[in-house]
């Protein structure tokens, strides 16, 4: 078993991440860089072949003697073929998979190790929360801060909460989507006969009702500001969903442990 590091300040104290997340947090890093790399590589050959069936159609074109339609057909056939470049984007799915996978490998990591690390304190009772990639935990008789994020490196984060946090705030987003449903009635005709071979249609009357429908999705996300000595602020950002109870509880719970 890997020797933890620590580095302690005044009112934050670091501990190194175990081998299990190091490992999710590599197996992420190499995924990103396979399917970097592989995009770019189904980007460059469809540019290639686009541009080579482009320039044969304008070189012939000007063989023909078509020598301004020629090259202005040519770019706006160009310019159509960047459509087929999102049916293209499936020769990279299985590395976007791949990367998918990893991260939800990391998460389980991530949520691992804070929680042993969290069982292993002698802090009292303590609340955590895993959202967006970032765990957060409050230990509220102790008042003290737990953090397991991207923003302090994927290392553990033990904080003086009175001392470190400087602003805790629930924000919500609203989106609103509108629908519009056309339905059309024909109403009776008139079929007027001259004889078995000739007749004529009469004007009839239709209706026409739009119904537009307003769906409005929000969202709360907590916002939490961090500052611990001798460093520079930061937001560590946790995403709710349409959950703002739960949201607004947290809020409340890390401003009762900032509150000596």
């Amino acid at each position: 078993m890997s020797v933890q590091q620590h580095v302690a300040a005044a009112d934050t104290t670091f501990t190194a991440a175990l081998e299990p997340l190091n490992h999710a947090l590599e197996q992420v890093r190499q995924a990103e860089i396979q399917l970097l790399q592989r995009r770019r590589q189904v980007t460059l050959a469809f540019m290639c072949v686009q541009a080579a069936y482009c320039g044969y159609l304008m070189l012939k074109w000007i063989w023909q003697g078509h020598y301004i339609g020629g090259p202005i057909y040519a770019v706006l056939i160009w310019c159509l073929l960047w459509l087929l470049y999102y049916p293209v984007s499936v020769l990279w799915y299985p590395r976007q998979r791949a990367l998918d996978k990893a991260y939800r490998t990391l998460d389980a990591a991530r949520m691992e190790e804070g929680k042993t690390f969290l069982a292993s304190k002698a802090l009292g009772a303590y609340r955590w929360v895993y959202r967006g990639g970032r765990m957060l935990a409050v230990f509220p008789d102790s008042h003290m801060l737990y953090v397991l994020a991207p923003e302090v490196g994927e290392r553990h984060a033990l904080m003086d909460a009175p001392r470190v946090v400087k602003q805790v705030r629930v924000d919500e987003q609203a989106v609103t989507r509108s629908t519009t449903q056309t339905t059309t009635k024909h109403g009776w005709r008139n079929v007027y006969a001259f004889n078995n071979q000739f007749g004529m249609i009469g004007g009839g009357k239709s209706r026409s009702t739009s119904t537009t429908t307003h769906d409005t999705v929000r969202t709360f996300t907590l916002h939490v500001q961090l500052q611990s000595a001798g460093q520079h602020p930061y937001w560590l950002q946790l995403p709710f969903a349409d959950d703002w109870q739960e949201a607004r509880n947290w809020q409340l719970l890390i401003e009762q442990a900032t509150a000596r």
